[in-house]
């Protein structure tokens, strides 16, 4: 592995948001929030000392609205009527984040607004365009695409040709395939280290992985001129990597409790309506921060490498071809 760790990667259109690599003692964090009103607690949970040089790069109004706030069991839609109300309800969620961003951030530390495509945006590179500029309209500085294979590639090949940024997500996608843990192989690892360098020359300027292993998290990570800015969901740290919380999570207890989920919430899905304030979230949120950044939070996913794979996955450089 010959990158140099002291270099910041180009990271092109994220480049203004991404204080991580100017500031070395800096974890870059997503978060995944839906509603103004969320905006409102967030932007109370940073307002302290400890927090005021922001850490926050990125909201993103997710597709997992679905299942948090309505209760969905997933976010796969049934047929084209719930596919164009889904397209719908998200654009204008993003509409409303935007503004609440607007209204309760500084211009110098507004995060810059991800809008999650969901499902059937992607069927084609034409739908994808056509949803991404609905987006764009309602405020959107770039747009997340699911990426299993070739199909969803050329949407973002699309769509990044439209100068809309756009992040590839990778690993488990929630819309396109099973619930399973990637890269704990090293064939497996290998062959992500490939889709995403199909990503960026797609035209993709950062990645989400989720539930990858925690050495590919690593190894995507770090410094590298011809590498993409990453959050990672449930796949550990990464040093240089960017952490991806989920505002509803950091308040309300998951329906099943999972080990991996974070450790701050006090309500139970039933006492969301008249519970789930700004307040409630500010306080929540901060605690969760706090714990991401001083390295308490995510916790290091299972993994089925051994030493030595592992090692050979850290000594891989992922965005060359060798």
């Amino acid at each position: 592995m010959t990158a140099d760790l002291t270099a910041p990667p180009v990271v092109g259109a994220l480049a203004p948001y991404l204080r991580r690599y100017t500031s070395p003692a800096q974890l870059g964090v997503k978060i995944n929030a839906y509603r103004g009103y969320e905006i409102e607690g967030l932007a109370e949970a940073l307002a302290v000392p400890d927090l005021a040089d922001s850490p926050v790069e990125c909201v993103m109004v997710g597709d997992s609205y679905f299942m948090t706030h309505l209760g969905r069991p997933g976010t796969v839609m049934s047929g084209a009527a719930e596919r164009d109300w889904a397209l719908t309800t998200m654009a204008g969620l993003v509409d409303e984040v935007r503004d609440a961003l607007d209204r309760h951030f500084t211009p110098d530390r507004v995060p810059f607004l991800l809008a999650d495509l969901p499902d059937g945006a992607t069927a084609s590179p034409t739908a994808a365009r056509q949803a991404a500029a609905r987006f764009r309209a309602s405020g959107a500085d770039a747009v997340k695409i699911e990426v299993a294979g070739d199909a969803e590639l050329a949407c973002v090949e699309a769509v990044a040709a439209t100068g809309l940024p756009v992040l590839a997500h990778l690993g488990y996608t929630p819309q396109l395939t099973t619930l399973t843990r990637h890269g704990d192989a090293v064939d497996d690892a290998l062959g992500l280290f490939a889709q995403a360098r199909r990503a960026r020359d797609a035209g993709a300027c950062g990645l989400v992985v989720e539930m990858v292993s925690e050495p590919v998290n690593q190894a995507l990570s770090r410094p590298h001129p011809a590498g993409l800015p990453l959050y990672s969901v449930f796949s550990g740290r990464a040093r240089w990597g960017g952490q991806s919380l989920n505002l509803w999570d950091a308040v309300v207890r998951p329906a099943r409790p999972g080990r991996y989920f974070p450790p701050t919430p006090v309500l139970d899905a039933a006492d969301v309506p008249a519970a789930y304030t700004p307040g409630l979230i500010a306080d929540r949120m901060r605690e969760l921060v706090r714990l991401t950044l001083a390295g308490w939070f995510p916790l290091s996913p299972r993994t089925a490498l051994g030493a030595q794979q592992a090692a050979r996955i850290a000594d891989t450089d992922p965005w060359s071809v060798s």
